[in-house]
């Protein structure tokens, strides 16, 4: 895991903007994430997750708490022979988007130019173009406020327009 002090969040937001968190970690293993929100507590420090950091400002005066940033090494997609979908969080949609229909799939077509990663398309309920997360999902792995790992199915996710039971509840999105 890479764990870094006072980062300039410019760096990991498409609109370059934000001042310094005051911890930044990215996690490789699912493990590791368990580990940051861990430090937090240990701290007393808040904690903030970021995917590819698409869409989000923050201030110039930072973040004074812990950014957990998933994506590289959290990016695995699994496809099987009868063309179940099982991708971690990190993974990008517009190259998820790319893969699955390369392989000939069909039904995610409309992920393809949004710039996040699987894990805030699905607590956000990332659309576009006439399609939904929720259109496609079957369940997600996720970690709790609690820090305990749980799969909820599609329709216990309350998904509506970019909206959660994920983000209500303060989930962590592991793979869908």
């Amino acid at each position: 895991m890479i764990r870094l002090e006072q980062e300039p969040l410019r760096t990991h937001t498409t609109f370059r903007i934000g001042g310094p968190a005051a911890y930044y970690f990215i996690p490789e293993r699912e493990e590791e994430i368990i580990e940051a929100l861990d430090f937090a507590k240990e701290k007393g420090l808040s904690y903030y997750v970021i995917g590819k950091g698409s869409n989000m400002l923050f201030s110039d005066d930072g973040f004074d708490g812990v950014i957990i940033e998933i994506g590289k090494g959290l990016e695995k997609i699994e496809i099987s022979d009868d063309g179940v979908v099982t991708a971690q969080a990190g993974v990008s949609l517009a190259y998820m988007a790319s893969r699955l229909a390369s392989k000939g799939l069909k039904g995610f077509a409309f992920a393809g130019g949004i710039p996040g990663t699987l894990g805030g398309g699905v607590a956000m309920n990332a659309g576009a173009y006439g399609g939904e997360m929720k259109d496609v999902l079957k369940w997600v792995k996720v970690l709790d406020n609690n820090g305990e790992m749980k799969t909820l199915k599609a329709e216990e996710l309350e998904l509506g327009y970019r909206a959660s039971i994920i983000v209500k509840e303060k989930m962590i999105v592991l793979e869908a």
